[in-house]
């Protein structure tokens, strides 16, 4: 390979593997990037409300959809009842409807880059079965609880569907034929698990791109969840709601640590935007941007930065970029209105 195919080679590894918390691997990952195009695709189920954490893996997808590949979005339409049976076959359409609109307002114009997928489309064809009864018989209880163990609403004894959900989403892969996955770092131990045993299949083992979790709104240690309204925000809540709850986040003077204001600006708005403004009065610095994340952390380490200024800012962002989901479903109430109601509560 030619000095200049090197670089090139280098610069799409970098851009690919950006933000990420880890690539399996690196070096199947750069030779994947030299060939003309490749597939990948992203995968959620539709349970909770669709708060702005998703943003994450969305833009990696949009880097690899930049980088040449052509990507499918996968709402798992059946994985949402296996996982504790948080949404119900009579909730999957209305569900699944919302968070594929969800997914394409934050995409904005970059979704006509995907194709969007329910899982129910081809879940239940006799060769996928066929695949689940054959992975099945090799992977063990034990392994599959811990693969699902960090995805699934697990209690004191799993319950079947709990176990086939790591099955059904190592098939997924083989499926949608994707050289690439990405998901969140809770997604690694099912992956990983399909690595083994997707060659058996006749499939490749796949490479796989596992993105950071947002820390929890409200710090403490725990990553964002649907299930505690305090530590999200949802894409489809107004520039009010957000100011509020961001208002709240926890975000200490100098510490990056759990701190899920500094990480939405390091994991979310800079790789959409590639630029950060932060708006300040001349007497306190004037105006600062910063075009990378190391630059933006270093500065907030080293106190250079006051906590309050970038939560504004972090606002202004979170509320353009939001603006075409709300958009969407202030225009379709109806469908915003249902899965509200499917959730058990009424926001504000």
């Amino acid at each position: 390979m030619s000095v200049i195919n090197e670089q090139k080679a280098d610069a799409a590894l970098t851009k690919a593997s950006s933000n990420a918390e880890e690539v399996v691997t690196p070096e199947e990952l750069r030779v994947l990037l030299q060939k003309p195009t490749f597939n990948f695709y992203y995968g959620t189920a539709p349970t909770g409300p669709f708060h702005f954490a998703y943003i994450i893996p969305l833009n990696k997808c949009i880097d690899l959809a930049n980088l040449g590949g052509k990507g499918t979005m996968l709402i798992a339409d059946y994985h949402a009842h296996l996982d504790d049976q948080k949404t119900s076959f009579e909730q999957m359409d209305i569900r699944s409807r919302y968070y594929e609109e969800c997914m394409k307002g934050v995409l904005g114009p970059f979704t006509k880059k995907f194709k969007f997928v329910r899982g129910s489309s081809y879940q239940t064809k006799q060769e996928y079965v066929e695949d689940i009864f054959k992975l099945s018989a090799k992977i063990t209880t034990t392994r599959a609880t811990r693969a699902a163990s960090e995805v699934v609403r697990m209690k004191d004894e799993p319950k079947v569907s709990e176990l086939l959900y790591p099955v059904m989403q190592i098939l997924d892969v083989k499926y949608l034929q994707a050289d690439i996955s990405v998901g969140g770092r809770d997604q690694r131990n099912i992956y990983m698990l399909g690595r083994e045993y997707l060659e058996d299949l006749g499939f490749q083992k796949g490479i796989y791109i596992f993105m950071p979790l947002l820390p929890s709104l409200k710090g403490g240690g725990s990553k964002m969840s649907a299930s505690d309204p305090l530590s999200h925000i949802r894409v489809t809540d107004t520039p009010e709601r957000i100011r509020t709850t961001m208002s709240k986040a926890y975000c200490p003077a100098g510490v990056l640590e759990q701190n899920a204001v500094t990480s939405t600006v390091s994991w979310i708005i800079l790789p959409r935007y590639g630029k950060f403004m932060i708006p300040r009065k001349q007497k306190f610095g004037g105006d600062i941007e910063f075009t990378s994340a190391a630059d933006f952390e270093k500065a907030y380490k080293e106190n250079k930065l006051h906590p309050e200024d970038v939560k504004e800012a972090v606002i202004s962002k979170l509320c353009e970029m939001l603006e075409p989901a709300r958009k969407y479903f202030e225009s379709h109430p109806d469908i915003l209105a249902e899965v509200e109601r499917t959730y058990g509560e009424k926001r504000a």
